[in-house]
């Protein structure tokens, strides 16, 4: 390309940041480089350089994401991903993909993962969509559960301080179970989840911190903004819903109903949400709840072998897979699947693929929440209509994957 590409050191810091900020349209303020001094890796950022100027950025956030079954392995999770308007279709973006991906091998790390902000960009290097996020709005007027929760605790504001004293425990419960999520370490609750002084966007408040308690143990979270407004001297707030972790169904109702009743509000949001969140069917009214659908979380295998023996499956099965892979040639190739409930073991093969597919499509299933035969149907997998279906009952997965937080 005749532009060098490396990570950056301490005191490119802001011209990391002004390069991104120039692709995505922010502004970096003083505040702002704090926080990302206390959450990049400045090893695992990769800049391209032409002569003294940062015209490009990708990072990667180091942390263990939960896959079927409830382990929790090594993941590599890409952000920063930009490139300056004076340098695109230069061939910039590819290289820095490919770079990154040959980083993440060699770290030991069998996937990546990111959220898009162009849906059209990563399937070409590999990534698949592994997880659909739901966006929802609901009209507090028309917000209210079929049927009144239990009562047996008590939800009750808390202070920031409060919350970041409870609530990773908390958090830690439900990831365990459920694909997609990640852990957050001390300093990502500090400075990501949760930093001081946070952001005001659009007028809304700072965030409230509201937790659900059974004899003194907390059993969920919620976190909200809100913004005041009025129509002809009627409230009509807004109500913005930033995450709720509920460890039970009773909590889970609890903190819906504690959100539902929060006064001067006219219309309740919240996003994004898991695509099997059971609040349409709690609902008096479901037809009030809106939903869009859309994508989320994207996954690029890496290291097949490691991925697909360190996952569970939902039924006992074997299949055997051919992988086409041109940006990662090392993952090409053929390989048998067998396991179940108990265990599983992804071993290189001989035999016949029976069912064949490239690496985005790999990603896509790999977390147990796309079909094999939905993408087959898409033109997208090739392979008998026997193998396809066994294989499915194999991979697919619940709780499906959620991509909690956007990264």
């Amino acid at each position: 390309m005749g532009y060098e590409l490396r990570p950056i050191v301490e005191e490119e810091l802001p011209a990391f940041a002004a390069a991104d900020a120039a692709a995505f349209g922010w502004d970096v303020a003083p505040e702002d480089l704090d926080r990302i001094k206390n959450l990049l890796e400045l090893d695992r950022t990769l800049a391209t350089f032409d002569g003294p100027e940062i015209v490009s950025s990708t990072a990667i956030y180091s942390f263990e994401m939960t896959v079927p079954g409830g382990a929790s392995l090594p993941a590599a999770g890409v952000t920063w991903v930009s490139v300056k308007p004076t340098h695109r279709r230069r061939g910039i973006l590819r290289e820095m993909m490919r770079r990154q991906l040959s980083d993440v091998r060699e770290r030991g790390e069998s996937f990546a993962a990111l959220w898009a902000s162009e849906s059209i960009i990563y399937g070409r290097f590999g990534y698949g969509l592994a997880a659909e996020g739901v966006e929802m709005r609901i009209d507090r007027a028309h917000a209210a559960l079929r049927e009144t929760p239990p009562r047996r605790g008590r939800t009750r504001l808390v202070t920031r301080e409060e919350a970041l004293k409870h609530w990773p425990a908390v958090y830690d419960r439900v990831r365990a179970s459920r694909p997609g999520m990640y852990a957050r370490p001390e300093h990502w609750w500090q400075y990501k989840v949760m930093p001081d002084p946070e952001h005001h966007p659009d007028g809304f408040t700072g965030s409230f911190f509201v937790q659900y308690e059974e004899n003194g143990e907390v059993l969920g979270y919620a976190r909200y903004r809100r913004k005041g407004e009025d129509v002809d001297g009627l409230p009509a707030g807004v109500l913005r819903i930033q995450e709720v972790v509920p460890v039970t169904d009773v909590a889970r109702a609890e903190l819906w109903d504690y959100l539902f009743g929060v006064d001067l509000v006219g219309r309740i949001e919240a996003w994004p949400w898991p695509a099997d969140e059971p609040l349409f069917h709690m609902l008096a009214d479901s037809r009030r709840l809106v939903r869009r659908i859309q994508d989320a979380l994207w996954v690029r295998i890496v290291d097949p072998v490691t991925a697909l023996s360190s996952r569970r499956y939902s039924t006992e099965g074997s299949v055997v897979i051919g992988v086409e892979d041109d940006f990662c040639p090392w993952v090409a190739g053929t390989y048998e699947v067998k396991g179940g409930p108990e265990g599983a073991q992804c071993k290189p093969s001989s035999k016949a693929p029976e069912i064949r597919l490239g690496a985005a499509e790999l990603g896509a299933v790999y977390l147990g929440g796309t079909s094999l035969e939905t993408l087959a149907r898409a033109g997208r997998v090739d392979g008998t209509e026997a193998a396809i279906r066994r294989a499915d009952a194999m991979f697919q997965w619940r709780p499906l994957p959620w991509g909690n937080e956007i990264f």
